[in-house]
């Protein structure tokens, strides 16, 4: 199968289009002439870190496949705190509002750094959910999210900053498919509704009880997860 993206800007991925079909799970129950329909639709950017995918209130008319780099979803209070929804990187796919009634996002997603996606449209999924096979797959990623989202009210409902702090840890290492965790301060501080001297002051306790490691100015190594879980639990 041959995929031609239309490209806003070159896409540094030589194998784009074979990795938007592996990647995209409900694609697998479908022959693959209507799997070329959905990706004929698709469209692949380059973005910098700072960038937009979305901004809070724009319509609702596509998934994103984070192809590489990381984005934040965040929405600020009246008194203009970051609140974190969610941070995706390599590989993840932002679902959030495509089902929903409410067809306008009510969060930004931002680029922690440079990005490359896909975004498939929002109308082809919908055709896509009338064959049974595809509507399966898609409950099951669905379900996927809703559990990631009960774990994100889970680290939340943590009374002790450390705990709190050591299950996001936990949480993102688990996601994560590389060894080291990269996150900013403000960024750790925004999705665990902490202050940034209160989370700065709570990372240099979990590195001194050797529960993480710190690597460079924004990198995060947990060394013994089981270790890490029992403190949390504790």
């Amino acid at each position: 199968m041959k995929f031609n993206p239309k490209c806003v800007k070159p896409h540094p991925c030589e194998d784009c289009e074979n990795r938007c079909i592996r990647d995209i799970a409900f694609l697998y129950g479908m022959p693959d002439e209507n799997q070329m329909e959905i990706l004929s639709h698709s469209t692949s950017r380059q973005l910098k870190r700072g960038d937009y995918l979305f901004h809070e209130g724009d319509e609702v008319r596509s998934i994103v496949i984070i192809r590489e780099g990381q984005v934040k979803l965040s929405s600020y209070d009246a008194e203009g705190r970051e609140n974190i929804i969610g941070i995706f990187s390599d590989e993840e796919t932002i679902w959030e509002g495509v089902f929903a009634g409410n067809r306008r996002y009510p969060y930004s997603a931002i680029c922690l750094t440079d990005v490359c996606c896909c975004y498939i449209r929002r109308s082809d999924i919908e055709s896509a959910v009338s064959n049974p096979a595809v509507a399966l797959q898609v409950i099951h990623m669905l379900s996927s999210k809703l559990h990631d989202a009960n774990e994100r009210s889970r680290i939340l409902s943590i009374s002790e900053p450390v705990k709190r702090l050591a299950a996001f840890f936990l949480y993102r290492g688990k996601r994560s498919n590389e060894p080291v965790i990269y996150l900013r301060l403000d960024d750790i501080a925004g999705s665990v509704s902490l202050r940034p001297e209160t989370v700065s002051r709570n990372i240099r306790k979990l590195v001194g009880d050797g529960l993480i490691e710190k690597t460079g100015q924004s990198g995060f190594v947990i060394p013994d997860y089981e270790k890490l879980n029992s403190f949390v639990m504790e």
